[in-house]
């Protein structure tokens, strides 16, 4: 009897533990309907690795081990970086919010953390604190905030190094302990210092096997209780690009590079649409690029990047559309002559898209509708894919 009794308190406990049963309180729930409603967000993947021009994931491409790559670290001075600029641009393309790398899986900080190593922007020339400039230009636009923090880390040493951090510090065990205390710490700091309205996770997929029956495991407890109970004790929302079924206390759920249940690109196999929370597809303007990288040049058009749009928010989705600045803090100049005319179409017609919800598509594909307020918008491509939608309503 002890024993089942010893059983059942265990599993009450893991039930717990594993958010099973979690209500979201009212301050969330409205901030999740606020969050849907924006349909239209800026990624920015901008960092250390933009010095390199080769992507963010050129660390780890080439194999550089952590003392290399940083010694870039002390010539980073990204002179032209204007954080107004950056937000003129944005919202004059129609965008609601931005979401930032604060820190990508080369560890370094853009904000003057001081519970790290010293690997952040206040060790630079450079000096200024990136994030926070860039809270107060989006605060004075009228534009939320959001942090990208990724959960792998290529640069410190008790960080329990997975599939990819391999290739850079080979069999490292770690100290999940410490890394998890480093990690609270700094989202801390990320929500007392600039308010944002998410964080965004990366990187759990780091730490999950698929296996040849096409079911994942998990090889590291990375304990996201404590983590999400944090930031939800501060009035913030949790997202997760980990690629699988979402936990009870993730807030918004996130497609990759695909619209919500198609897995067209590979990244979505293990997902499921959960009826109950908003959804973000990511995508890139340039192709295949997040971080800046010197040889791409190819950009969608200002009609595709208003197509992703249109089709996520026919499937009830927002649309977060990927710009990396180079090392020096510019914009592509190509990218701002685009999300010009994003903003033209969107002035016209975003009423539309903001504030609505998924309509899906006609049987061809080429008409996305939308709802709102009892009325279903039509949003038709008539000469093809190269031009620019036209909006039209639809009697019920």
């Amino acid at each position: 009897m002890r024993l089942n009794a010893a059983i059942a308190g265990f599993a009450a406990v893991m039930a717990l533990s594993s958010g099973a049963d979690y209500v979201p309180e009212n301050w969330n729930r409205e901030a999740r309907r606020k969050f849907a409603d924006c349909r239209f967000g800026i990624f920015i993947h901008w960092g250390l690795y933009s010095a390199y021009a080769q992507g963010e994931w050129y660390q780890q491409d080439v194999c550089l081990d952590t003392e290399t790559y940083g010694r870039i670290k002390d010539g980073f001075y990204p002179s032209k970086f204007n954080a107004k600029e950056w937000v003129r641009v944005f919202k004059d393309a129609g965008a609601k919010y931005v979401t930032i790398t604060s820190r990508h899986h080369d560890g370094f900080s853009l904000w003057p953390t001081k519970v790290d190593d010293g690997f952040n922007i206040s060790n630079t020339p450079f000096k200024r604190d990136v994030l926070g400039e860039l809270a107060v230009a989006c605060r004075e636009e009228g534009l939320q905030l959001n942090f990208y923090y990724s959960l792998m880390d290529w640069h410190r040493s008790d960080y329990p190094a997975g599939k990819t951090a391999r290739a850079v510090f080979g069999e490292q065990k770690g100290d999940y302990t410490s890394y998890k205390r480093f990690m609270m710490a700094q989202i801390s700091e990320l929500i007392d210092w600039y308010r944002p309205g998410v964080i965004w996770f990366d990187g759990e997929w780091e730490h999950v096997h698929r296996r040849s029956d096409g079911k994942t495991e998990r090889t590291l407890d990375w304990e996201f209780d404590d983590i999400y109970d944090l930031i939800h004790r501060k009035k913030v929302l949790v997202a997760n690009n980990n690629h699988l079924p979402m936990r009870p206390k993730e807030d918004v759920q996130l497609f990759e590079r695909d619209l919500p249940g198609e897995n067209k690109t590979g990244f979505s196999a293990g997902q499921t649409v959960v009826e109950d929370r908003p959804i973000e597809q990511c995508d890139v303007i340039q192709k295949n690029v997040w971080g800046y990288r010197i040889k791409e040049r190819e950009f969608r058009s200002a009609p595709d990047v208003v197509r992703l749009i249109v089709r996520a928010a026919a499937k009830d989705s927002n649309l977060l559309v990927n710009i990396g600045p180079d090392a020096s803090g510019r914009l592509p100049a190509k990218a701002v002559e685009v999300m010009r005319d994003v903003g033209v179409w969107m002035r016209e017609n975003g009423y539309a898209v903001y504030g609505s919800r998924g309509g899906g598509f006609s049987k061809d594909g080429g008409t996305a509708y939308t709802r709102k307020h009892g009325v279903t918008y039509a949003i038709s491509w008539t000469d093809g894919t190269n031009s620019m939608p036209r909006v039209s309503t639809v009697k019920n």
